[in-house]
């Protein structure tokens, strides 16, 4: 069905610059930390394991017809202890975490009339982390993120044709904030703005003892539900680059509780914490996304992904006033690079920013340095 192409005469060169971060604060804020989930359904097949990424791109994107399983199970731990280190905390940092990758795909070739691909992908991870400045585990990763997309594949134009697809993306645990010192909590309406923190106030404030904790969100919450409809174009095929762009018309719906809050602390020279009021009920909104998705492998160990999506609203329920064009927009960009140093293992770094406006009108950006051991129950 497919043939390695040159449709695009030019070729992509990546560079990394990797660093040692060490990161030390008297807070933990985990109520929105999981990040974003950006992680998307590939057009040309949905990779769970960057081995099977190398899989992929080695066997082109030609498959039969007929269902494609995949199941991974791992996990990751580190642990480090300092002592009489300029600018760390005495004491122990430990984090432990989980990670499921699941997927099957259904692949319908109808010969001369194209071929349909129905892809679904199931994700979950979770890390739970101490710091030696709080005495309890929070969480610092929880991600709950399954998609689903059907493409048809064009007659004799096989990296061309529509495409459907739904996604939704929660946590699993709830979240709370917790302080190492005495801190006082204060909540803000949903419509409360970085610089109008007066008298906006949505509930009294909360005095935390040191240690102590406050649930800012709960399980499941926010929930958001995403889809989308248009065009898929997979331009160029080969091992060591991968291209894939996406555009069209999106929905999304974004759910929260009435119980839930985000952080809005901007201000780090005042003595308190403040939290934004999530809403209660649904946002809707409808407007027009693209996406593009760049990936390979340069070596049998070491593979590679960048992904970038934009989502601009321009009509739904929420407060036009609020949002003007600019703080409308949706924006989510992953880099990702694994190196597999045997069957089992491999050590993997991801950057994930992420932009949800209806959420927080702060970036969130995420850095996971991570050794993942694991096993594939199907491949």
């Amino acid at each position: 069905m497919f043939q390695n192409s040159k449709r695009l005469p030019w070729a992509m060169g990546a560079m990394l610059v990797a660093g040692t971060l060490s990161t030390s604060a008297l807070a933990q804020d985990n109520s929105f930390i999981q990040g974003d989930s950006s992680v998307t359904i590939d057009a040309e097949n949905a990779v769970i394991k960057d081995k099977s990424l190398e899989e992929t791109v080695k066997t082109g994107i030609t498959r039969d017809s007929g269902w494609y399983p995949k199941l991974f199970i791992g996990g990751s731990a580190q642990m480090n202890y300092n002592k009489d280190v300029d600018g760390v905390d005495d004491g122990i940092n430990f984090a432990f975490g989980l990670k499921l990758n699941g997927a099957i795909d259904g692949v319908f070739n109808f010969g001369k009339n194209g071929a349909l691909e129905w892809q679904n992908k199931l994700i979950i991870e979770d890390m739970m982390s101490k710091t030696p400045t709080i005495d309890s585990f929070v969480k610092s990763r929880d991600i709950f993120d399954f998609q689903s997309m059907l493409l048809y594949r064009i007659p004799n134009v096989e990296w061309l044709g529509p495409f459907f697809r739904f996604q939704l993306n929660t946590s699993i645990f709830p979240g709370s904030y917790i302080s190492a010192t005495p801190v006082t909590v204060r909540f803000y309406n949903e419509d409360t703005k970085i610089d109008e923190k007066d008298d906006t106030k949505l509930r009294k404030t909360q005095e935390l003892a040191a240690q102590e904790s406050v649930k800012l969100a709960s399980a499941g919450i926010p929930l958001t539900l995403k889809e989308s409809i248009g065009l898929f174009m997979d331009p160029y095929q080969s091992v060591p680059f991968n291209a894939s762009f996406k555009v069209g018309v999106a929905g999304q719906e974004l759910y929260s509780d009435g119980e839930s809050y985000t952080a809005f602390d901007d201000d780090d020279d005042d003595a308190f914490y403040d939290v934004r009021y999530l809403g209660d009920g649904w946002t809707v909104s409808v407007g027009v996304e693209g996406s593009l998705d760049f990936k390979g492998v340069l070596v049998d160990c070491f593979n590679w992904e960048l992904y970038g999506r934009i989502y601009y609203p321009f009509e739904g329920n929420f407060d036009k006033e609020k949002y003007d064009e600019v703080d409308r927009i949706h924006a989510e960009i992953m880099a990702k690079i694994s190196v597999k140093i045997m069957d089992w293992g491999s050590f993997d770094y991801s950057l994930e920013v992420k932009r949800d406006p209806f959420v927080t009108l702060d970036w969130q950006i995420t850095n996971n340095i991570l050794f993942t051991v694991g096993f594939d129950v199907f491949k």
